[in-house]
């Protein structure tokens, strides 16, 4: 079913995403978007979506990584090696 909805562009280019549509999408106020501009008269936005979350909510209710955690996986995949041997 395609919804449509009539928005103003503020002063500064921004526009009103309904509480409805947010609420589905599970937009809130740090969600990430996509905004794709098609044949120069098409805008579509999407909600952006982490490589890891996947559709049938396998991580649903998992909190995500830390900021030190995701510091410790990057380093046991690429640790720093001073003395590299090329």
């Amino acid at each position: 079913m395609t919804e449509k909805v009539i928005q103003k562009v503020s002063s500064n280019g921004r526009i009103i995403i309904p509480k409805e549509w947010r609420d589905k999408l599970k937009l809130d106020d740090n969600s990430l978007v996509e905004l794709e501009l098609n044949d120069d008269k098409l805008i579509l936005i999407r909600r952006k979506i982490h490589p890891l979350e996947i559709e049938d909510n396998l991580f649903e209710g998992v909190s995500p990584f830390t900021g030190e955690e995701l510091k410790e996986v990057k380093g046991s995949f690429f640790p720093k090696d001073k003395n590299p041997k090329i």
